[in-house]
């Protein structure tokens, strides 16, 4: 068990696919991980273009259930569990949103090359309406 950080790399690909269009967000952030009571953290922080810095924090508890908070110029509270429906909060300057992540998949693996590769495919809901169909990968790396 380690309660020390692990310096870490997190590379995170998001394919969001609305209507009729896909688009794809890349994020890469130095930042630590850390296994303490039966959970492993990662947090990191990166730069959003035009918005600013965010920090992010990755929460797993089993290989189906995880959390993803985020702090800073964007706002968000998301759990995620395979099978179920979780509610959640989107902050921004504007106000706080509902949002319920319908969680389709969800994978945590330990391969040789990476501490940590984690997959994610959901359907998000803003305020009762389905904003998109999300697919996410999450490498993290030693760094």
């Amino acid at each position: 068990m380690t309660t020390e950080g692990i310096p870490i790399q997190v590379s995170m690909k998001t394919e969001v696919q609305q209507g009729g269009e896909r688009k794809e967000i890349h994020v890469n952030g130095k930042g630590e991980l850390v296994e303490k009571e039966n959970s492993t953290y990662v947090t990191f922080t990166e730069q959003l273009q035009d918005i600013g810095e965010v920090k992010t924090v990755i929460k797993i508890q089993q290989e189906s259930d995880l959390t993803i908070v985020r702090s800073g110029a964007v706002s968000m509270r998301q759990a995620y569990m395979e099978g179920e429906e979780k509610a959640g909060s989107y902050g921004t300057p504007y106000g706080t949103f509902e949002t319920l992540a319908k969680t389709k998949h969800v994978q945590v693996d330990h391969p040789n090359e990476s501490l940590l590769h984690v997959k994610l495919d959901y359907d998000l809901e803003l305020q009762g309406q389905l904003a998109g169909s999300y697919q996410v990968a999450i490498d993290v790396k030693e760094s």
